[in-house]
This record gives structure tokens, sequence and C-alpha cells, in this order.
């Protein structure tokens, strides 16, 4: 089942529920690693594999969203996601900011996570709550 009704290229199909579990579970435990490893002092060379791992899981939930329903990019959820991925990518670069970045992260994640539908599927394009494509029109 996805968060909202279709409207991508692959829409449902058996399993997906349960790969998005698989994929979300792969991809907490990695950011667990780098997190810990940023928080607790370690250089990036040990939570370098981690983090590979985290922007591979993540881009692939990430591509499992928008080809199932591209309205994804538009809403809120969709947004802060692909910020959320722009700030990952940034880990490393000045290590000085490395903890903020995370915590940013961890924040922008439990927030979005446990937002109201209102706010989740809010497109920013149309102004409106809009859960799929069917919404245009009304």
């Amino acid at each position: 089942m996805s968060d909202a009704p279709s409207s991508g290229v692959i829409g449902d199909f058996p399993g997906k529920r349960w790969l998005k579990i698989a994929l979300r579970t792969l991809h907490i435990l990695s950011v667990a690693g780098v997190c810990g490893g940023i928080w607790f002092g370690h250089g990036q060379e040990e939570w370098r594999g981690f983090w590979m791992f985290a922007l591979a899981s993540g881009m692939a939930m990430l591509l499992l969203d928008l080809l199932s329903n591209w309205l994804w990019l538009v809403q809120v959820r969709g947004v802060v996601i692909l910020s959320k991925f722009v700030l990952f990518s940034m880990l490393g670069v000045y290590p000085s900011a490395d903890r903020w970045l995370a915590t940013a992260i961890i924040a922008a994640s439990v927030v979005i996570s446990h937002a109201p539908g209102s706010i989740r599927y809010y497109s920013l394009l149309h102004r409106r709550v809009m859960r799929s494509l069917s919404d245009m029109k009304g």
C-alpha cells in the first residue's frame, strides 16, 4: 500500500509495502550509523560506508515514491525529503557543520513523518492539499 492513491508509473504491486518497510529499516539503521559516528567524534572513514548505504537506500525509496506518485515532488513531504537528501549529501564536506546537519536531518525526518496529512500532502505548486491527480479537478 502506498501513502496516497497512485498517480505514477508503477502504482501498487504485490510486495510494495514490504519492500518499502525493508528499505526504510535499512535506511534508518544506516543513518543511525552515520549519526552515531558523527556525534561520537569518529572519523569520516569510519562512518563513510553507512553514509553510502544511507544514500543508496534513500535514493531507492525516493525513486519508488516518485514512480508511484509524481505529485510527491511538489508536496511538502517530497520537498522535505529532497532537502534532506541534499543536506545528507553535504555531510563530510564541512566537518565542523556535520553535527548540525545530522541534527537538522533527524529533526526534519521526525517532523514530516508525524505531520498531519494536511501538511504532508499540501502541494506547494497547487497551493492546496493534493493526494492524487484527480484532486486537480477541484
